[in-house]
């Protein structure tokens, strides 16, 4: 129960209506951010990769994680990083 709220007050913070929208966003927003590297750290992840990697594995099995790794152009970072 105290995560709905901690959840409620996080979305009301950085004005997120749509949190799906907001997952596929910041997903494209990191790809961009590799700039056509396999990794941000280049050839090796570093601790960004490893950050970001952190907090997708969980969702990896849950709807969500999988439309997103179909639905943007993560999917093939992920892939690497799991490898």
């Amino acid at each position: 129960m105290a995560m709905y709220f901690v959840s409620t007050k996080l979305k009301k913070k950085h004005n997120i209506t749509d949190e799906r929208a907001a997952l596929y966003e910041a997903a494209e927003t990191w790809v961009d951010a590799l700039k056509g590297r396999e990794f941000l750290g280049g050839a090796k992840p570093n601790l960004a990769d490893l950050a970001v990697y952190g907090v997708l594995r969980p969702i990896r099995y849950l709807k969500s994680g999988r439309d997103m790794v179909e639905r943007t152009r993560i999917g093939d970072w992920y892939a690497d990083a799991d490898a």
